[in-house]
C-alpha cells in the first residue's frame, strides 16, 4: 500500500485508538482530580485554589501523562504479540503515524482543557459551599497556557521518535538520551560562546548583533526540531512496514 492519507481510514484508526485507551484516561483522570481535591492537607487547600493552581494541574498532568503515553505510542509495533496485528492495520504507515500523533497531541490536549475546566468548576463549587467567597475558574484560553503549548510539543515530538525508535524501556531511553543531548549541546554552546567572546574585537559603539542567530534558534526549537522528529518517527514505522513485508 503506498503512503497516502485517507480521512475515513485516519478516522477509523483514531476511533480505535481512543477506545483503546480511554480506561487509561479514566484512571489518569481520577488520579488528577483526586491529587487536586484531597493533596494540600485537607480543607485548607481550599484557600489556594485560583487560575494559578488549575494552570499547574493541568501542566503538570500534560507534561507527566503526555511523555508517559507518548512514549507508548508504539508499544504494539514493537511487541512480539502485538506486532503483527499492527503491522497488518488496512492503512498506511503514514496513518498509522499521523493517527498516534494525533491522539498524543490534538486528542490529549483538548482532553485535558476540557477535563480541567470541568475540575475547577467542580472545586470551586465545593469551595463555595464551605467556605464562600471569590471563585476563579480554570481558562481553556489561558494565554500562559496557550505559551507553554509549543514547549509540550517540542518535548513530546522528542518522546514520539522515542516511541518509534526504540523497542523497550522507550521513556527511560528517551529521557536518558535528552540529558546527554542537552548536555553535549550546552558544553558546545558554552565552547562556542567563550571563542567568540574571547576573538572578535569592538571597536566603539560598533557591536556584532547576534539577535538574527538567537532568533533561528527558536524557530529551529520550536518549529523544525518537532517536525523533523515526527517525520523520522514516520520513517521508522514505515521502515518497520516495509522489513516485514507490509
Amino acid at each position: 500500500m503506498n503512503d497516502q492519507l485517507s480521512p475515513r481510514r485516519l478516522g477509523l484508526l483514531l476511533r480505535n485508538d481512543l477506545l483503546h485507551d480511554q480506561r487509561t484516561y479514566l484512571i489518569v483522570s481520577a488520579i488528577v482530580a483526586v491529587l487536586a481535591l484531597f493533596g494540600p492537607a485537607g480543607a485548607v487547600y481550599f484557600d489556594y485554589t485560583g487560575a494559578g493552581f488549575y494552570r499547574t494541574v493541568f501542566l503538570m498532568a500534560l507534561f507527566s501523562f503526555g511523555t508517559i503515553t507518548t512514549s507508548m505510542a508504539f508499544a504494539d509495533l514493537h511487541g512480539r504479540a502485538t506486532s503483527t496485528a499492527f503491522l497488518l492495520l488496512p492503512a498506511t504507515a503514514l496513518e498509522k503515524t499521523v493517527a498516534r500523533l494525533l491522539t498524543s497531541t490534538v486528542v490529549l490536549i483538548g482532553y485535558l482543557l476540557l477535563f480541567t475546566t470541568a475540575l475547577s468548576l467542580l472545586v470551586e463549587v465545593l469551595k463555595l459551599a464551605v467556605f464562600g467567597g471569590e471563585n476563579v475558574l480554570f481558562s481553556p484560553f489561558d494565554p500562559v497556557v496557550w505559551s507553554v503549548l509549543p514547549h509540550y510539543l517540542v518535548v513530546q515530538a522528542l518522546f514520539f521518535l522515542g516511541a518509534a525508535w526504540f523497542r523497550r524501556l522507550n521513556f527511560i531511553k528517551t529521557l536518558l538520551a535528552l540529558v546527554v543531548i542537552v548536555a553535549g549541546l550546552t558544553a558546545f554552546g558554552v565552547s562556542v560562546t567563550w571563542s567568540v567572546a574571547e576573538g572578535v574585537h569592538f571597536e566603539g559603539d560598533h557591536f556584532f548583533d547576534f539577535d538574527w542567530v538567537l532568533d533561528a534558534l527558536y524557530y529551529t526549537y520550536i518549529v523544525l526540531l518537532p517536525v523533523f522528529c515526527w517525520f523520522v518517527a514516520w520513517l521508522r514505522v514505515k521502515e518497520t512496514q516495509v522489513r516485514h513485508g507490509v
